[in-house]
């Protein structure tokens, strides 16, 4: 691969015509992480956790509709988007795939736009919970906006995630240690000072209490919620970027744009801080 394709590399791959046979393979590729049994499993841990806890009130109530999410939904959402990332792969039908119109690169951008079909589905149950919880007054302190959209920022992350892995090494237990390493990262960042937990992709903004007590309410951690969720998105944007580069014809506007994302997250990041 090369920055720059020849011409009459890029005139099959152009967007006009790639774009149309994209967004048009994207709503069965949604619909087939949607329907994944492991984004299914996700769905419905994550169901159960925000039932659990709304009884709770305090730290409890304000995290399920919050952070839930991210470890439920937005984990298993990853593994799902990967798997039917390398479904081709697997099956040994990526070679007889490549003369259809949909090519490797229109492929690409499907997946990477099916990833909002889980988000959106996300975004659609934990409006519904804190609706629920908010009608009956279940909060003790209600979250913002900011708050309620870093869950489905963090599935739409996971899910983007899990195609670009998909994308550069799909092979057996790659997409398992790249899941390692997000945990460990944020196991470290949410055990370092307080001032650097929002550089997590998993952050819970609601303190714990003296015992690990989560039925009261103790506070938030320093940080901006807002820039956070700016970060998340620029995170969203580099995975994207990241999986559009490995079948992009010219990379050269990809890298262009994954570098933007970088400063972008940089500067979300930096800003988020206290």
């Amino acid at each position: 691969m090369t920055l720059l394709a020849p011409a009459s590399d890029v005139l099959e791959s152009s967007p006009a015509r790639e774009w149309p046979a994209a967004v048009q393979l994207a709503r069965s590729e949604a619909w087939r992480i949607v329907r994944h049994p492991i984004a299914l499993a996700g769905l419905a841990l994550n169901v159960l956790v925000i039932v659990a806890v709304g009884s709770d009130g305090g730290r409890s109530t304000f995290s399920g509709v919050t952070t839930g999410s991210t470890f439920y939904a937005g984990v298993f959402t990853y593994f799902a988007a990967n798997l039917v990332a390398t479904r081709d792969r697997r099956s040994g039908a990526d070679e007889l795939l490549d003369p259809l119109p949909a090519g490797p690169h229109a492929r690409t951008i499907a997946l990477c736009l099916a990833t909002l079909g889980p988000a959106l589905l996300n975004a659609a149950l934990v409006t519904l919970a804190f609706a629920v919880f908010a009608m009956r007054d279940m909060f003790l302190v209600t979250p913002s906006f900011w708050h309620v959209a870093q869950g489905p920022l963090t599935v739409l992350g996971g899910a983007l995630l899990g195609v670009m892995v998909g994308r550069w090494a799909p092979y057996p237990g790659v997409a398992l240690v790249v899941m390692v390493a997000m945990v460990a990262y944020n196991v470290a960042v949410s055990n370092s000072a307080e001032q650097y937990r929002s550089l997590g992709t998993e952050v819970s903004w609601a303190r714990w209490g003296p015992n690990n007590e989560a039925d009261g309410w103790y506070g938030y951690y320093p940080g901006s919620v807002a820039w956070h969720d700016a970060y998340l998105l620029a995170l969203c944007g580099m995975a994207a970027a990241g999986a559009l580069l490995r079948t992009a014809a010219a990379r050269l506007p990809v890298l262009s744009a994954g570098a933007l994302l970088t400063a972008a997250m940089l500067g979300a990041g930096w800003a988020q801080l206290p």
